[in-house]
């Protein structure tokens, strides 16, 4: 009696022992400790197993089972680590082969006794008496118990290591979010943002702030003829000289190409003088040469500024005012910047004349869509996104990077977005006539935050594809992941009612805006399409590479198919194939092309 009670004692304690830490390696020091005392150990040993890297694992079969000495008490024998002494290492080598619990004499009449911890390693008892069979029987429930410890530890450890990459990963696309690639500093939507919280301030503190717009002068020239490699660097070098002006009242950022932006907030009474002295240090650092790869260069900036809430307008309005003010500076070949005044309306009268034109260009059919072609990894066509181009009649074909965001500021772009919509489902139905291969899905167009926004929009989707009698999975919407994530609850349940009536939607430019894992989920888009700037020489850069990876993961786990934009080259293809990106879009395949030309690609594949 009084020999089964102390079993279970025994039993009880080193179950204690065992206990809920769930760090691998305390559980075993703590375990080990109360084994050493309890049997009154000469030593004890604890073996895993572990993959190539040393990790510890749990495996399946035996064959997997490479194994080291994770803890050992007392850490070092005679002087020597355990590792070096031959006799305990054959005697694991033995144990291992053999599976099972064995026993062998050791130095100077020890026993030396092996137990398996089932799919996870070994425990070696020394000892320097012969440990009673019911004791060695006794510790069998224990081994249980503590593989089931060292499995609930692998777990937490694969747990806790998974969530630091996807925090890891998400700061990297919040980062990416926010800054502009090059150079690190904001990009366009973040100083934006910036800007509307500096207005709300000035006008709670009753203070003042200044928006401050900066072109680079020969800033073209010296691009075009030495490379965009050589510009790169000077953008960068001026990044930096203009970031070092930065403080909690300073946010510097890049508007595009050579444009940046800089808030000045917190300004008291004496605002011009400020802002007067502020842009002498603007001069002084690009007055310095930038060195570059041994050759100087010596270049200024035109500046325009504005002081709100002397005018009062949103953050785009300023920052629109400021530009103007920069190109009278530039007019005047000013180089200490000029502020912004009411009477600068030139260059707002020539947007309301652009904006004129673009109506008359409707009206005139000047408008008119190309088609770029969309390929799976087996170079079949499965899909077109619709670009839209313009054949002014003066200026020839327009770059939609200049009419677009200008029929963004006006509600025109209600009705070039409109048009799109009939046209391309006009051109859907052309192509059901024709017949279209097995492989081919949809024609995507692009919608604007107005769009988003109208209260009948998913009604004037499904009345075009039902005047035009298409197949409505012959139609995709492509939505940017910040005007999603603007407008979230509008964008679901938009998204949701078009997928139930089969109109697919994705998500465009992926990576580039706020990149909300939480959100993501939540919307039930089709595709991911990661964006250019995460695709370009994407076999150079591992940053890139850990992205586009996550990015594909994300879609696989979300049941979304992912399409890469902008392929170019054969490497950026090759690469993405072997990340398991098997959709694309781009130049190496091909341009956009008007929609007869389109047709006659279709044809060669059907």
């Amino acid at each position: 009696m009084n020999k089964a009670l102390s079993l279970i004692s025994l039993q009880h304690e080193l179950a204690m022992a065992i206990g809920n830490k769930l760090d691998l390696k305390a559980m075993v020091k703590v375990f080990l400790k109360v084994c050493f005392s309890r049997l009154n150990l000469t030593s004890t040993h604890f073996y895993v197993y572990c993959d190539e890297n040393g990790a510890p694992r749990k495996i399946e079969t035996i064959a997997e089972s490479d194994y080291r000495n994770l803890l050992s008490i007392p850490k070092i024998n005679s002087g020597k680590p355990w590792q070096d002494c031959l006799k305990l290492s054959n005697f694991v080598k033995q144990l291992n082969k053999q599976q099972e619990t064995i026993a062998m004499e050791y130095d100077n009449g020890h026993q030396l006794y092996g137990f398996i911890v089932p799919g996870h390693g070994f425990l070696v008892f020394e000892t320097h008496y012969i440990l009673a069979m019911d004791v060695q029987k006794a510790l069998s429930p224990i081994l249980n118990k503590l593989a089931t410890s060292c499995y609930a530890s692998l777990i937490h450890d694969s747990l806790v290591k998974e969530i630091h990459s996807r925090q890891l990963i998400e700061e990297k696309l919040a980062f990416q979010s926010q800054h502009d690639g090059l150079t690190g500093l904001f990009n366009r939507q973040h100083i934006k943002k910036l800007l509307k919280n500096a207005i709300e301030q000035t006008s709670i503190k009753a203070e003042y702030g200044c928006t401050i717009f900066i072109d680079l002068n020969k800033f073209k020239p010296i691009n075009d003829a030495m490379g965009h490699s050589i510009g790169d660097l000077i953008l960068l070098t001026l990044a930096n000289r203009l970031n070092s002006l930065s403080n909690e009242n300073v946010h510097v950022g890049r508007f595009g190409g050579d444009e940046f932006v800089i808030i000045l907030q917190g300004l008291d009474q004496n605002y011009q003088k400020v802002a007067n002295l502020f842009i002498k240090e603007i001069n002084q650092v690009i007055d310095e040469p930038f060195i570059i790869k041994d050759n100087s260069y010596k270049l200024n900036c035109s500046i325009g500024y504005v002081f709100f809430p002397l005018q009062k307008s949103t953050a785009s309005s300023l920052i629109k005012f400021a530009d103007i003010a920069m190109y009278e500076a530039k007019r005047e070949k000013n180089l200490q910047g000029k502020q912004y005044q009411p009477a600068m309306s030139d260059k707002i009268n020539k947007r309301l004349a652009y904006v004129d034109d673009m109506k008359k260009g409707l009206t005139a059919k000047e408008f008119e869509l190309y088609y770029q072609p969309q390929f799976n990894h087996h170079n079949e066509i499965i899909g077109a996104e619709a670009l839209l181009r313009w054949n002014h009649p003066e200026h020839g074909i327009e770059s939609p990077a200049i009419y677009i965001p200008i029929a963004e500021e006006s509600d025109l772009i209600l009705y070039i977005g409109q048009w799109v919509l009939e046209q391309a489902c006009r051109d859907i139905k052309k192509l059901e006539q024709r017949g279209v291969p097995h492989s081919f899905g949809a024609i995507s167009i692009n919608v604007s935050a107005k769009q988003l926004i109208e209260n009948n929009f998913q009604s004037k989707i499904m009345t075009a594809i039902e005047q035009n009698n298409i197949s409505a999975n012959r139609l995709a919407l492509e939505l940017t992941e910040s005007l999603l994530i603007e407008n979230i609850t509008d964008s679901i349940e938009l998204i949701a009612s078009l997928k139930a009536k089969g109109v697919a939607c994705g998500i465009d430019d992926f990576g580039t805006g706020y990149s909300s894992l939480t959100y993501l989920k939540l919307i039930p888009a089709s595709i991911l399409k990661i964006d250019r700037s995460f695709v370009s020489s994407i076999e150079e850069s591992d940053e890139s590479l850990a992205i586009v990876n996550m990015i594909i993961s994300l879609g696989k786990a979300l049941n979304m198919a992912v399409l890469a934009e902008g392929v170019e080259t054969l490497e950026e293809l090759n690469c993405l194939k072997k990340l398991g990106c098997y959709q694309y879009q781009g130049y190496f395949f091909n341009k956009a092309l008007p929609f007869e030309e389109f047709c006659q690609l279709f044809d060669a594949q059907k």
